[in-house]
């Protein structure tokens, strides 16, 4: 799926309640929002470069524990880091899953085969198109005790991806010292 245009939307394990929409195209990057009751932002990856906005940032930190305050002033500005690998990994199939061919079906009138994917308490099914495209039609995440159902669609398709000015972002190492001031 890394060479080709989609979308996706659905529900996620992130953020208890939310909703999550993704676009993608090779040349332009990644862009995701996510909207929920208690949590809203967009994220963006180009070249190996994420960039979250900083109250989605802070509402990650919150789900992992770990609160803090973004400064009015840093409210509109997207946190950058490097991914150390490339975009796709917001959504590549990772290697070592397993066939479930009892789980196989149809996902959008495309006969699709399910492949699970587990480590501890997370467990993925993604169901591929059967026809050997490589395109996911579906994927069913559970975390936690959460669980999610994400929908891919707009294979090929045009769609604009614009990413943050350099203006509104800044450096993880900056952002953090800004908010802690240390």
């Amino acid at each position: 799926m890394r060479g080709t245009t989609f979308h996706s939307e659905g529900t996620t394990t992130a953020f208890a309640g939310a909703r999550q929409e993704t676009w993608w195209d090779p040349e332009q990057g990644l862009r995701s929002t996510t909207t929920g009751s208690d949590v809203s932002g967009e994220m963006y990856c180009k070249d190996g470069t994420s960039y979250i906005s900083a109250p989605l940032f802070a509402a990650m930190l919150k789900e992992r524990g770990q609160e803090i305050t973004v400064p009015e002033r840093l409210s509109d500005v997207f946190v950058t880091t490097e991914t150390g690998q490339g975009c796709d990994i917001y959504f590549k199939v990772p290697d070592g899953g397993e066939l479930q061919p009892e789980k196989d079906g149809s996902v959008a009138d495309k006969a699709a085969k399910a492949l699970t994917v587990s480590a501890g308490t997370a467990s993925d099914t993604y169901f591929i198109d059967a026809d050997d495209t490589g395109q996911v039609l579906r994927l069913d995440a559970r975390r936690d005790g959460r669980t999610s159902t994400t929908s891919y669609d707009s294979f090929g398709e045009k769609f604009s991806i614009t990413l943050p000015p350099q203006e509104r972002t800044l450096p993880m190492e900056d952002f953090r010292k800004q908010v802690t001031g240390g």
